[in-house]
């Protein structure tokens, strides 16, 4: 009978081939076929059991005939159950596909191990730069130092000479001019700064430098610097920028909370230019904790905390220092007055109010997690509202349309009675409710509006409060019409 199964001779139990098997090729098949010669009975296999020898084919001529498959001859080949399984077609096969899986789960699993490594040290990696960049963060020692006491050796009486003053202050103040991009070969603008660091970080007002296309610094020593902006906060009016020198002469501040009404105070700056750098000025601490509303040539307006003085302030000064007796900077000049009929009236931002906010700007660029409401305000204290006939509270003067307290309909003329349920009629109890909020959280409002036609009403409203990043946003809201409340503490300012 022809076979053809992938059978080999060799293959045979014990190893034994039968010689008189003869191969014979079939034509265009690719198959070899194999004549299997009668056994003379049954043989006994390995184990014992009878083989039935398969019955050859009457008719002979069927060996030169192509071979088609045939059940009875399978049926009677499995169940001889001594001849061997064929070894040398399926088992290769099967063993090759063992092999394949075996080197494709291999492969798989070293894939997926230098995955997770590369996972892990990217991870590793990400949380090392992380802390590298935390690590590599500016850091700049800015301590606030309080009164030194009269036992002191090194102070005459407990204070410094204005004289005095000036050789030890006086190298920690730079001149600062600016250069617009229309015109880059011009100076635009100048103003004063003062050194905090030895290593070239300087503290000015943020309307000094901002929307500067260039920046030069001038040291005491008239050394010149090219300067970057560090950050600049426009809602208190203050800037950091910095020049690459070193062993630099950093100003020592002192603690502005010190301060009383007639302490004897100067002023360090650069009034009207480079051409009077370093003009000293001197005067008394003329009152404390001032609340004014600047208003900007812009459109928008500041609200700011300052010191009032009756040193001359003029425009240059601006960023330059107020210092005590002691010789210590306590505030950053900043503003004047602005009206011909007024004299000695200048003010400074308290150098413990801008200490957290050039901390920020040195470690930040902003200063971090401090919300804005969106609007200015004239407080109208209850006295104040009694003999005027106003409503007391907070009178609102403008609108940030960007905001959310725009999008819930308040508007120029309202008056805030209440936030969360406290009665606010100046700015600290404002400060003290929103100092505990950050970013994304609300305030509940209690307004009262008037009409043109005289009725009234009162309504509640919950405002989203923003981060305050310290840039202002342009006015676009028509100012109210109502009058401005005679004897507040809100004058015509504008920035030197």
């Amino acid at each position: 009978m022809s076979e053809n199964h992938g059978y080999h001779p060799e293959d045979e139990p014990n190893g034994q081939q039968n010689p008189d098997n003869s191969q014979q090729k079939m034509a265009g098949e690719g198959w070899q076929s194999y004549q299997a010669q009668p056994q003379q009975g049954p043989s006994a296999n390995q184990n014992g059991s009878q083989q039935t020898p398969p019955q050859q084919p009457s008719d002979n001529s069927s060996q030169n005939q192509p071979y088609s498959f045939r059940m009875e001859d399978y049926e009677q080949i499995s169940s001889s159950g001594t001849t061997a399984r064929p070894k040398g077609g399926n088992t290769g096969l099967k063993i090759f596909a063992v092999v394949i899986s075996v080197l494709l789960v291999v492969a798989l699993a070293a894939l997926g191990g230098l995955l997770l490594y590369t996972y892990q040290n990217n991870q590793q990696l990400e949380t090392t730069m992380s802390e590298e960049q935390i690590s590599s963060a500016p850091s700049v020692d800015i301590t606030l130092h309080d009164r030194p006491t009269p036992e002191d050796e090194q102070y005459t009486d407990g204070v410094l000479s204005t004289e005095e003053i000036v050789v030890k202050v006086r190298p920690s103040v730079v001149g600062i001019v600016t250069y617009s991009a229309q015109n880059p070969l011009q100076a635009s603008s100048s103003g004063s700064g003062i050194i905090l660091s030895s290593d070239g970080y300087i503290l000015t007002n943020a309307h000094v430098v901002s929307g500067a296309y260039g920046i030069v610094v001038v040291l005491d020593n008239e050394e010149e610097y090219e300067a970057t902006v560090v950050g600049i906060d426009e809602q208190t009016d203050l800037a950091v920028i910095k020049i690459e020198a070193e062993n630099l002469t950093a100003a020592e501040l002192g603690n502005s909370d010190e301060l009383v009404v007639g302490e004897r105070i100067i002023a360090i700056g650069n009034p009207t230019g480079l051409n009077l750098a370093g003009s000293v000025t001197q005067g008394i601490v003329s009152g404390l904790e001032r609340s004014v509303t600047l208003e900007n040539d812009d459109g928008t307006s500041i609200s700011m905390e300052v010191i009032q003085v009756d040193a001359a302030i003029n425009p240059g000064n601006s960023g330059g220092p107020l210092i005590n007796k002691y010789g210590q900077v306590v505030g950053i000049n900043s503003s004047k007055l602005a009206s011909t009929d007024i004299e000695g009236i200048g003010f400074a931002i308290p150098i413990t109010n801008a200490k957290p906010i050039a901390d920020d700007l040195i470690q930040y660029g902003y200063v971090k997690g401090r919300v804005r409401l969106g609007i200015t305000y004239y407080p109208i204290s209850d006295v104040l509202g009694a003999m005027y006939g106003y409503t007391p509270g907070l009178l609102v003067n403008s609108v940030d349309e960007s905001m959310d307290v725009a999008a819930k309909g308040i508007r120029a003329g309202d008056t805030i009675t209440q936030m969360d349920g406290q009665d606010v009629r100046d700015s600290d109890t404002v400060k003290a409710i929103l100092e505990g909020k950050k970013p994304g959280d609300t305030v509940r409002l209690t307004v009262y509006r008037q009409s043109v036609t005289g009725k009234s009403s009162t309504f509640e409203v919950d405002v989203e409060l923003a981060e305050d990043t310290g840039f202002l946003q342009q006015n676009t809201q028509q100012q109210s019409t109502t009058e401005q409340p005679s004897g507040n503490n809100t004058l015509p300012f504008q920035l030197p």
